[in-house]
């Protein structure tokens, strides 16, 4: 058996149930003036880098669980967007909004490129099931983010969070990242940038398989090479 998938195997070992779940709490300021408290909770599991199996660090699941109460209706979302914005419509419903490109959730949805690339997540009636339309709504261009994106240190995560405490966060000073910071209507993912069009599959994406194939074997490479130092020290080729 080779060396690398012993490795390939001990780390699943290593990794196979250890997990955490971390809840928290944050004041929402809405676009209609109002505040709310809104309930969070993310897992996390001990996993390997991208590029290195063996960097193993609690990192976050894609999904995670949001809820809160509006208007004697008590809302849940439990999904794999990376939610940052909470808005109630026009119509005194609420929705929310997320980068497309986040968490892959275009590719794992078979959401086609948009201008701009968010995706708007509507409840039911109940509360519970969440769909989305074509495109996002114009009524929600220029909402401030007020929603946290995610944790990626499960040991960072405080109990309770007030507006104050959120504005605080890095990313939201970033120029860098104004399409998390705000819904910006001239927001382009990248992938539709370069011409990605609907990334719903494999076989229909130019980019994303030629992206995993490159991680795929820069894993490999890994093993291997770590394979070879392991032979050249214990001079197994001998």
């Amino acid at each position: 058996m080779k060396l690398g998938l012993i490795f390939v195997l001990a780390f699943s070992l290593l990794a196979a149930g250890c997990s955490k779940t971390r809840t928290w709490e944050e004041e929402v300021l809405l676009n209609t003036g109002e505040k709310v408290w809104v309930r969070r909770s993310q897992s996390y599991s001990l996993t390997g880098g991208a590029g290195n199996p063996a960097d193993l660090a609690y990192r976050p699941d894609s999904d995670s669980e949001i809820e809160f109460d509006w208007r004697g209706v008590r809302y849940r979302y439990l999904g794999d967007a990376n939610v940052m914005v909470l808005a109630i419509s026009p119509g005194g419903v609420p929705v929310l909004v997320a980068d497309a490109a986040g968490n892959s959730w275009n590719w794992r949805h078979h959401y086609g490129c948009t201008l701009p690339f968010y995706v708007q997540l509507v409840p039911s009636s109940t509360g519970e099931a969440w769909t989305w339309p074509s495109q996002i709504e114009a009524w929600l261009y220029g909402l401030p983010a007020n929603l946290f994106i995610s944790f990626e240190d499960p040991g960072n995560v405080r109990s309770r969070y007030s507006i104050e405490d959120k504005r605080r966060q890095p990313y939201l000073v970033d120029p860098r990242l104004r399409a998390v910071q705000m819904v910006d209507p001239h927001y382009i993912g990248d992938l539709c940038k370069r011409g990605g069009g609907r990334m719903g599959s494999l076989a229909t994406s130019g980019i994303e398989a030629p992206c995993m194939l490159k991680r795929l074997s820069r894993v490999a490479h890994w093993f291997d090479s770590q394979e070879m130092s392991f032979r050249r020290e214990y001079d197994l080729d001998a």
